[in-house]
């Protein structure tokens, strides 16, 4: 490894700062309760499928079937090794079907990688559909992680289960620098989260960056927004039926309650507080009802490691511009929502684990009429014999 390498993975050691890794580093000591308690489903709550690793960003064919980044549980073989930083990397990702409590293989033999030390995986981020192909996005592959071959970008999912590459995203990033640089900034190949559909392209989020892209697939790659001033850390994006983009963040440590926000982005560029008072954001999407909600990974944080809560995670509806209506709370973790095409709420948990979180993955279908839904001593139970 060379000097410019050793001093960009000191930088990613930063990255605690940006990816909840106190979240991770504890992982062991915060055990979900999906791992330690009686089985046990609220009410309004139904479990479509369990058992999976590391799910991610979650979305619905024409058909209604449902489709899942599975971001895998990384790999053997050390792909890079620094002071504080192993990357064990191995081809455990996946996209995946579900449908009656059972999960189908679509694609397999995605790049995954583990840091050894947070316990953080980068792999299948998201999948979307867009003009009847199914794209995934996929994170923590290039030249920055040791598999130089290897790119992170958007993928079209070939009939087959290939994966044919649309839009190399690595290659951008080292040609578009944020305005704000900040200690666990890549420089390139990034830590990419979310996909949303935006008229024939893609709207890519950057959390370490920055950066909100807007990807043609197999055609140009530009900057929507550069968000990267403050280092707040964009997560989710949602987009509304004027083309207003909606972008939650994580913030960084220790994830003082209400300090996050959503913000609009209109086609031009103009940014705006949208929905403010919000904490820990892992994704947003807009309701069939118009409104927006969110996914916060947990709300009852501390000022002290490891910051964050393993089971008071909260999916919430905005009722103003800086006030909410709690849907699910005491949850572990969440990480992706979405809506099926009957309107109703999905979203899949929990975003850290032991054992690097395999086979702990569960995606659940919410009630909304339900009143608000504690998931406190949640566990699921098999979905598939």
């Amino acid at each position: 490894m060379n000097a410019k390498e050793r001093q960009w993975f000191g930088c990613v050691l930063a990255l605690v700062i940006a990816l909840a890794t106190p979240l991770y580093v504890s992982a062991q000591d915060a055990t979900p309760d999906v791992q330690t308690s009686p089985v046990a489903v609220p009410t309004g709550v139904t479990v479509v499928a369990s058992g999976l690793s590391n799910p991610r960003g979650l979305s619905w064919d024409a058909d209604g079937t449902l489709y899942l980044a599975e971001a895998g549980i990384g790999g053997d073989n050390v792909q890079v090794e620094a002071d504080g930083f192993t990357a064990l990397g191995g081809d455990t990702s996946s996209v995946i079907s579900i449908a009656d409590g059972c999960a189908t293989t679509v694609a397999e033999g995605i790049p995954s990688v583990l840091w050894k030390e947070a316990g953080w995986i980068w792999g299948a981020m998201d999948v979307e559909f867009l003009n009847g192909s199914l794209y995934v996005l996929v994170s923590g592959s290039g030249a920055s992680w040791g598999t130089p071959d290897a790119v992170t970008g958007i993928f079209k999912v070939n009939d087959d289960g290939s994966l044919t590459l649309a839009d190399d995203l690595g290659n951008w990033l080292a040609d578009n620098p944020p305005k704000f640089a900040a200690p666990d900034y890549a420089g390139r190949d990034g830590s990419e989260l979310d996909m949303e559909p935006y008229g024939d392209a893609f709207l890519i989020s950057v959390a370490d960056g920055g950066h909100i892209i807007k990807a043609v697939p197999g055609g140009e790659i530009s900057l929507l927004a550069d968000l990267s001033v403050g280092h707040m850390v964009p997560t989710g994006v949602a987009v509304d039926t004027d083309m207003n983009a909606y972008v939650g963040f994580e913030t960084t440590p220790p994830y003082t309650k209400g300090m996050s926000k959503v913000v609009k982005i209109t086609p031009d560029g103009t940014v705006s507080d949208a929905w403010t008072g919000l904490t820990a954001v892992t994704d947003v999407e807009m309701g069939p009802d118009g409104v927006l909600y969110a996914a916060e990974m947990s709300v009852n944080n501390s000022d002290q490691e490891p910051f964050l809560s393993s089971d008071s995670g909260q999916i919430v509806r905005q009722t103003g511009p800086a006030s909410s209506e709690v849907i699910v709370t005491d949850a572990p973790p969440p990480v992706g929502i979405g809506f099926d095409s009957d309107g109703a709420l999905y979203f899949d948990f929990p975003a850290f684990g032991p054992d690097s979180g395999k086979g702990l993955g569960v995606v659940v279908k919410v009630d909304m009429e339900s009143g608000p839904i504690s998931f406190k001593g949640f566990a699921p139970g098999p979905t598939c014999a």
